[in-house]
């Protein structure tokens, strides 16, 4: 959805003076509208009670593009909580954050629990806001995302320092490789489908490093949107998640998080996906690959496909060293 599409806020005219609203959900305990003030800006409104108003004044979350308001309709003698979107050029980004506020709310039956769940929501989408602009991952983002978790959780699992582990964890800070462990550097990549035989290597500097050792770890997925076998992303996070021993680590895997465009949305509910095989290869010097190297002058960028039946001679086992 954008702005110029159907969007909940494009039936709704502007009002002469205070607001229009519509109810979201009469099957929601809470009272969500979406709304129009007489500037025409779109709103996401939220009914409170007069006595939570104090409640709500020291838990305002800034949000890039999103102004946030307590406000008093005279007409009708009751107080909203506002969000209002800035720029309907990002409608639709707005729109999946009133849907996560609204979803996230549906079994709370207390308003003012709800308002702590809505207050933590906000500030993490206030992170997620601050660096990535579109709305959702796409496909192939999920499936990458997907085998660098489980990779991830295989490490955690086995790891003496599970922060050095986790720190080590650079594919989300645009690092030189995926995950950089003390003197060696790991590759992680996604096949399914069609995809089985090959994988993309997306430029000349992926599979080349100054550390000690280089792997390419490749996970193969079997995809079922259906969900009946297999694991959602939301679903992985959270097992990742659980692995983490203190707060502390949960701060650092939550910052990775949003920093590779993730949020936990109902959108990454489907689909799921089972890994059905994993290979693991040592890049050596004689392993076929292109490096900056190997260019001539003038050729930057290069990407291409690696067909990994060619690499039988380069099978190991990832070693996950300690930290």
């Amino acid at each position: 959805m954008t702005s110029t599409d159907y969007s909940p806020w494009s039936g709704i005219d502007c009002p002469v003076t205070g607001f229009k609203m519509v109810r979201i959900d009469s099957a929601q305990p809470h009272d969500f509208f979406w709304g129009k003030n007489t500037a025409g800006d779109f709103l996401l409104m939220l009914e409170i009670d007069k006595d939570l108003t104090c409640f709500l004044e020291d838990k305002t979350v800034e949000l890039r593009g999103v102004k946030s308001d307590l406000t008093y309709h005279s007409a009708t003698s009751e107080y909203f909580f506002i969000l209002c979107l800035q720029n309907k050029e990002d409608a639709d980004i707005f729109y999946r954050l009133c849907m996560d506020l609204v979803d996230r709310t549906r079994d709370l039956s207390q308003l003012k629990v709800a308002l702590e769940i809505i207050h933590r929501r906000l500030k993490r989408w206030k992170t997620f806001l601050s660096g990535k602009k579109k709305p959702l991952l796409s496909a192939q983002e999920v499936r990458g995302l997907f085998a660098e978790l489980e990779f991830l959780n295989e490490g955690l699992k086995v790891a003496t320092s599970q922060l050095t582990f986790l720190e080590g964890w650079l594919g989300p800070l645009d690092g030189p490789h995926d995950f950089v462990l003390g003197d060696y550097a790991v590759e992680i990549k996604s096949v399914s489908g069609s995809q089985k035989d090959n994988v993309r290597i997306s430029s000349e500097n992926q599979l080349a490093t100054h550390l000690k050792r280089l792997f390419l770890k490749v996970f193969f997925l079997a995809e079922f949107q259906d969900c009946k076998k297999g694991e959602s992303l939301n679903q992985i996070v959270d097992r990742v998640r659980t692995k983490l021993l203190d707060s502390d680590l949960i701060d650092i895997f939550e910052t990775r998080l949003y920093s590779s465009g993730y949020i936990d949305l109902k959108d990454y509910d489907s689909p799921c996906f089972m890994v059905s095989q994993k290979k693991a290869f040592e890049v050596r010097d004689d392993f076929p690959r292109i490096t900056p190297d190997c260019l001539q002058d003038g050729l930057v960028n290069v990407s291409y496909d690696l067909n990994l039946n060619s690499l039988k001679k380069y099978v190991c086992e990832v070693p996950i060293m300690e930290g």
